[in-house]
C-alpha cells in the first residue's frame, strides 16, 4: 500500500491517462480486496466493488490508439488488502500495464 496509507478503513482514487498502442478491443483486469472499479473516460469498464477477499474481475472495451483518461477507485474496510490492475492488448497476453503506458498531466 502507498506510504502513509492506513491499513484499514481507507480509500484511494488513482487517475491519469493511459496510452493505447493500437486500435482494438482491450481487456482490463482488476484484482482487489475489498472493492475496486476502473473507468476509461466516462465508461465503467471493470466493476469489482463490494466487501470481498482478493478476487479478479474483467472488462473488455474497444479503444482507438492514443491517450484515454483512466481512473481506478479502491477501498479497504478491514482485514487483508490488495489492488492489482492488468491489461491484455489485442493479440497479447495478460500483463501488468507498463509504466511507459501511464501518464499524468
Amino acid at each position: 500500500s502507498p506510504v502513509g496509507a492506513a491499513k484499514e478503513k481507507y480509500g484511494l482514487e488513482l487517475s491519469g491517462y493511459i496510452r493505447v498502442p493500437k486500435d482494438g478491443v482491450y481487456a482490463f483486469f482488476v484484482s482487489s480486496d475489498d472493492g475496486s472499479r476502473l473507468w476509461l473516460g466516462d465508461e465503467l469498464v471493470v466493476d469489482n466493488d463490494g466487501l470481498h477477499g482478493m478476487i479478479v474481475r474483467k472488462g473488455d472495451v474497444a479503444l482507438a490508439a492514443g491517450f484515454h483518461p483512466v481512473m481506478v477507485r479502491y477501498f479497504n474496510k478491514t482485514g487483508d488488502r490488495g489492488l492489482i490492475v492488468e491489461w491484455q492488448v489485442p493479440g497479447g497476453k495478460k500483463e501488468a500495464i507498463p509504466d511507459s503506458a501511464l501518464f499524468q498531466k
